[in-house]
């Protein structure tokens, strides 16, 4: 789904190549504005998907159950949804580009309890592990505050007014965009009651484990999506917009390999506060699970996260902005766009 969706925006880049910048253009370039709205996280943990079923050997009872790790918008858990705050500054070249700086603050969030549908068991025998059980007996869970910037080009394939005159009119203009941008992000964890930086435990080796080295903080992305913006009378501007972030990383939320198989490193390189702090944060299925019915499932060695696929977020936004008369120069400039 990502790569189609990165597709039909180069194609709309390239298609658009061709657009006369005769027919509607805004009187002034430059429009700032902020945004707000709702954020989520794509990656490994928490998360809806495709059905799968749960057997207790116990009983013999299967449950259907959602699986986890689908792509895209289609993994969205609405128990994650976050809030997304953030200023823009927008200039317009001509009718049909515009080229686009962003700053954000958001907050994403993952948790292993709500993954699928719930009602599950910790503690009975469990047949085929189901992607949503392996993920609610995994018991991760993170948060993170998460500061971006990005800079995007957009593409305006057409401009519909939708009244005629030179005062009181508004163009309905569909737009879709890609662009590259950075973002700071700390992962943490509730634990006894308190929030606890999760990078400084190294949870998975990272940083004293020969192949696993630590991950920055600050990392690049690649900002695209889609929006309808609504501009009234030359004065100001209303928008709706999806932008989907696909990152280099897989760390967002401090998960992406397999638990370490020996976890007496955590003791040579740590404090003995860090590293039982790092070993009790590193596997947490003993907290629903504590005499170890289905450790197997967690033992050292096994799969923790999917290093093969890089964590990702999305926010849906409305964006108002004011335009701008950086010359003073009064009434706009309109060229014979049709008139619906």
């Amino acid at each position: 789904m990502q790569r189609i969706f990165i597709l039909w925006c180069l194609v709309m880049l390239g298609a658009t190549a061709g657009f006369s910048q005769d027919g509607y253009q805004p009187a002034y370039p430059l429009e700032i504005g902020i945004q707000i709205g709702t954020t989520q996280f794509l990656g490994d943990l928490g998360g809806v998907g495709g059905a799968g079923i749960t057997t207790d050997l116990s009983t013999g009872v299967q449950t259907a159950q959602t699986g986890l790790g689908q792509p895209f918008i289609i993994d969205t858990d609405f128990s994650s949804i976050r809030p997304t705050l953030g200023v823009f500054a927008r200039y317009n070249i001509g009718g049909h580009f515009a080229a686009r700086l962003d700053l954000n603050y958001l907050q994403l969030r993952g948790d292993d309890k709500e993954a699928g549908l719930g009602g599950f068991s910790a503690t009975a025998p469990t047949a085929n592990f189901n992607a949503a059980w392996y993920r609610y007996y995994r018991n991760l869970s993170f948060r993170s505050h998460v500061f971006d910037a990005s800079i995007a080009a957009e593409i305006i394939p057409y401009n519909f007014e939708l009244s005629g005159g030179y005062k009181n009119y508004s163009v309905i203009s569909p737009y879709v965009f890609i662009g590259i941008g950075m973002f700071a992000f700390n992962p943490e964890a509730l634990y006894e009651g308190r929030w606890v930086e999760l990078k400084p435990l190294r949870t998975e080796g990272q940083g004293i484990v020969d192949g696993r080295p630590e991950y920055d903080l600050i990392q690049l992305s690649i900002p695209m999506g889609l929006g309808v913006k609504w501009s009234y009378n030359d004065t100001w501007a209303l928008a709706l917009e999806v932008n989907h972030r696909t990152t280099f990383t897989d760390y967002i939320d401090d998960v992406s390999f397999d638990y370490v198989e020996d976890e007496s490193v955590f003791d040579q390189n740590m404090d003995p506060g860090t590293a039982a702090l790092a070993k009790a944060l590193s596997r947490r299925s003993v907290e629903i699970d504590p005499t170890g019915v289905n450790s197997q499932v967690t033992a050292p060695g096994v799969k923790r996260g999917n290093p093969k696929k890089n964590d990702s977020y999305y926010t849906v936004s409305i964006r108002f902005s004011f335009y701008i008369d950086t010359d003073n120069l009064g009434g706009g400039r309109r060229y014979g766009c049709p008139v619906w």
